[in-house]
């Protein structure tokens, strides 16, 4: 996978634009290209607040931090 930014996300946006206007993708496959984008957007955004909070040694002393802790394992499900 290769490393996402801002600028990078921009740039696939405005390639995908050029190749709808000239044709070489259809409206479903831009829409679906831009919303994943969205996504991932989304998700930068959600990381740069997180670290913005994190960087509070207030906020970080009376934060119970999810994000460093492991998945907790599903139960054994028993027929």
């Amino acid at each position: 996978m290769k490393p996402v930014n801002t600028k990078s996300m921009f740039h696939m946006l405005c390639v995908t634009m050029e190749k709808l206007e000239n044709d070489e993708i259809d409206v479903s496959k831009a829409s679906a290209m831009s919303k994943l984008i969205g996504q991932a957007n989304n998700l930068l955004t959600y990381e740069l607040k997180r670290s913005m909070l994190m960087s509070n040694d207030d906020f970080k002393r009376n934060h119970r931090n999810l994000e460093s802790k492991n998945f907790d394992s599903l139960p054994e499900q028993h027929d």
